[in-house]
């Protein structure tokens, strides 16, 4: 069951003209808003997003940086007014602030949110590129997932192809992700008791359970890394991203909440899911820095979920730990 979004967003002054709506309505992304969850961003994330004015109609940042926040970061122009930015001086998670962003993309009228990371360098024909795509899919696709370079590896996510290219996929990662607005909500949107990782996935899984396609781009609109450098590379599987124990805790908390609940319609995608989870055990244990913090908050997050212990971390083992904020 999902909660409503925080109702206690705060805009940044001077950011909710509406104006902008208009100067960008013939371009191919008037009907996109940009939905970008900003916790603690480096400092080039405001030259990152207006980057990426000219590609769309509307960019909302959801701040989950706590009490000072972000404001200070972005110096808005004042050509940018349609940067909106939804303060919630806490961090609320990440499946709360993309809800808040997809509500804020439905009162502006856009038909789709991109989501994305605020780390995620954007190339300029992105959201062309995915409409594109979204066009080219018959039916039109709920979901669309942006193919991407890691910068460490230089290797896309899927093989590549032309522009309007697509593979149909399970699942998802949430950056350079295109949302059906309407649909999102109308299924729930994120699920806000997972609080961080695995939401993507489960909400494809969920979008796929209703009956909607949920694909990928072959050509390449973006740089993004999963994780911190150094995770264990694994034939098959792929790597395993490198996070700080409190990534572990909800990595495997909520993959187990997850395979529990769609084991039977995608077995073979929960099977996967499941060795990579118990393969990326030994690497924490073996191969990775902070070992046994990691294989600690791992298992904690393997209790919880069978338990059903939802929402922010609590165990004071994992939040202790080196990086353990969340």
């Amino acid at each position: 069951m999902t909660s409503r979004p925080a109702m206690n967003a705060v805009p940044h002054a001077g950011t909710e003209a509406a104006s902008s709506q208009e100067s960008t309505s013939g371009l191919p992304g008037s009907s996109v808003c940009v939905v970008v969850v900003a916790y603690f961003p480096d400092g080039g994330f405001g030259a990152r997003l207006r980057n990426l004015l000219p590609q769309v109609a509307r960019v909302v940042v959801v701040d989950n940086t706590p009490v000072e926040g972000i404001g200070h970061q972005l110096e808005l122009p004042g050509g940018a007014a349609n940067i909106h930015l939804i303060s919630n001086r806490a961090n609320l998670g990440i499946s709360v602030a993309l809800n808040q962003g997809l509500h804020y993309a439905l009162n502006a009228g856009c038909k789709w949110a991109l989501t994305l990371d605020q780390d995620t360098q954007c190339f300029p024909d992105m959201v062309s590129t995915l409409l594109g795509v979204s066009q080219a899919c018959k039916p039109t696709p709920a979901v669309v997932g942006g193919n991407y370079l890691d910068p460490r590896s230089r290797r896309p996510k899927v093989a590549l192809g032309e522009a309007g290219a697509f593979l149909a996929q399970k699942t998802v990662i949430t950056s350079g992700c295109l949302v059906d607005v309407r649909l999102a909500l109308a299924i729930g949107g994120f699920r806000e008791d997972y609080f961080i990782d695995q939401v993507d996935h489960e909400f494809c899984l969920r979008t796929r359970a209703h009956g909607h396609q949920v694909i990928i781009s072959r050509k390449p609109v973006m740089t993004h890394s999963v994780g911190e450098s150094g995770g264990v590379h694994l034939p098959l599987l792929g790597v395993l991203p490198n996070h700080p124990p409190v990534r572990k805790y909800y990595i495997a908390r909520n993959t187990v909440v997850t395979v529990i609940a769609y084991w039977r319609l995608e077995p073979q995608w929960c099977l996967r899911r499941l060795a990579r989870l118990l393969v990326g055990l030994g690497g924490m244990a073996f191969l990775e820095t902070q070992g046994f913090s990691k294989v600690r908050a791992f298992g904690g997050g393997i209790v919880d979920g069978f338990r059903g212990r939802m929402g922010p971390c609590t165990r004071e083992s994992v939040l202790r730990s080196p990086s353990g904020t969340s």
